[in-house]
């Protein structure tokens, strides 16, 4: 992932004094685990051979993703905090069917693995309740690596890159997230939270090779993709 720029603005961001008032534990980390819903991944490509626009389509199942979070709460108040945190979260998915100009492949003829990465910058809004649960609104911004291992039809059994049809490559992508939750606060240093977030990915490409009607011919396919998750874990504050 090409985040370096992306980091340095994070670190920027999150060493910055914006604190109106400061929080008692400014700083806190957390862990998660996430049961995450990938739509299915609808390209398009223009075949160099044919000329003609070429639509994959891959599907994959739910699955259970993990994460980890370093943040800060940079203004406090009576009525809520604002927290700032960068957030890295992954999940790997089983290609449950694939379809290619309309031609469904499921069950035994469609096969492989997509793997989901992102790392986002993300602000959180939590309002203040008068007791230990407050409820909050998020919105993210950041990169999400997609990594593509399909095969159908023929090359079922096969490794990736030796017996065509078959997909696969890596990119990322700019994404934006939004996400409401809520926070409950079992000590002064430990909370547990609970979250619903979607995800917006656009421009990811991976590359196909498969026959047409001059032959075997690479295409790159481009694709946008969003995900759901519900997400729980546990933030620790220093």
């Amino acid at each position: 992932m090409k985040i370096t720029p992306f980091l340095i603005a994070v670190i920027a961001v999150l060493a910055s004094p914006l604190s109106l008032q400061a929080a008692e534990n400014p700083w806190y980390v957390g862990v998660n685990i996430s049961s995450v819903d990938l739509d299915d991944i609808d390209s398009q490509s223009t075949s160099p051979v044919a000329g003609v626009t070429r639509n994959l389509n891959i599907g994959t199942d739910s699955e259970t993703g993990f994460g980890i979070k370093i943040g800060k709460t940079v203004h406090s108040s009576a009525a809520g905090e604002l927290d700032i945190e960068l957030n890295y979260a992954q999940s790997d998915h089983d290609v449950e069917a694939i379809d290619f100009l309309g031609n469904p492949f499921t069950g035994d003829a469609a096969e492989g693995e997509l793997e989901v990465e992102s790392l986002l910058l993300r602000a959180a809004y939590k309002f203040s309740t008068g007791g230990v649960v407050k409820p909050y609104v998020g919105l993210g911004i950041g990169i999400t690596d997609l990594s593509v291992d399909a095969r159908y039809g023929g090359s079922i059994g096969s490794a990736s890159q030796t017996t065509p049809p078959f997909a696969t490559g890596s990119d990322n992508a700019f994404a934006i997230e939004a996400r409401v939750g809520a926070d409950w606060s079992v000590s002064d240093a430990i909370s547990l939270f609970a979250e619903y977030s979607f995800a917006d990915v656009s421009d990811i490409e991976f590359e196909r090779l498969g026959g047409g009607p001059g032959g075997l011919a690479e295409t790159t396919q481009e694709s946008d993709f969003d995900f759901e998750a519900v997400t729980v874990g546990i933030n620790f504050r220093f």
